[in-house]
């Protein structure tokens, strides 16, 4: 798992330095976008597939792990190239056409890390939910009451869903902070029950997917003045 945390930091760098290498222009960077959240998309079905469909052959089981981990490293690439190339998009002075299809970019970017996050606390509730018995357990052992681990999971569920209706509600950077609060309580649990520091690497994985997602919202409002019915959506 700590393998996971430099390989999630080291996909994105990667990424992000490919910056300096090509410079496509706007349109390919957007084309871009649009194939990072098909691929996001279908990581989030490809998880609830694996986990959660009963698939018992074997050949099934490691090929579509073959699949998610692969497709997992191609995401973190492209993510951090495109959070490169926004940041740089910002910075520089840009035209309206190309700030118009900056704004799409980061919209389209901005749903593929929401769905991404929200999707993997869905799915880590309904892990919580079907292993109920051994959730019980440790929340006893660390001190809680069990109607907690029923509120942080109710909590987790509620804030992944507003992270999803965001573009409805505007509720993204909020619910980001309660789930970021979330995982860091997990990671201070961990630290009381002097379990070993890798029992904390998902939360912190976690910690680092919901920077992002912050980040890219701060992205969002920069761009707030490019008139909302210039926005791009077409995938």
């Amino acid at each position: 798992m700590q393998m996971d945390i430099l390989i999630f930091i080291g996909l994105l760098i990667i990424g992000g330095l490919f910056n300096f290498i090509w410079e496509p222009g706007a349109k390919p960077v957007h084309g871009l976008a649009k194939a990072f959240l098909l691929i996001i998309i279908y990581l989030a079905v490809a998880v609830w597939v694996f986990y959660f469909a009963g698939i018992t052959n074997a050949f099934l089981l490691k090929s579509l792990g073959f699949l998610l981990r692969y497709g997992g490293y191609l995401s973190r690439v492209l993510l951090g190239y495109l959070v490169g190339n926004i940041l740089m998009g910002l910075l520089s002075k840009e035209t309206e056409s190309r700030s118009l299809q900056l704004k799409s970019t980061i919209n389209i970017t901005l749903w593929a890390v929401a769905i991404s996050a929200a999707n993997s606390f869905l799915v880590a509730t309904v892990g919580k939910a079907t292993h109920m018995s051994e959730m019980i357990g440790f929340f006893k052992q660390s001190g809680y009451a069990i109607w907690f681990l029923y509120f942080i999971m109710a909590t987790e569920s509620a804030c992944a869903l507003a992270i999803v209706f965001h573009f409805k509600l505007g509720t993204g950077i909020y619910a980001s902070a309660g789930l970021m609060l979330i995982m860091l309580g997990a990671v201070y649990t961990h630290w009381h029950n002097k379990d070993p520091f890798s029992d904390s690497y998902a939360a912190v994985i976690q910690l680092m997917n919901l920077s992002i997602l912050v980040l890219i919202y701060y992205f969002e409002k920069q761009v707030k003045h490019v008139p909302a019915d210039t926005q791009i959506y077409v995938i």
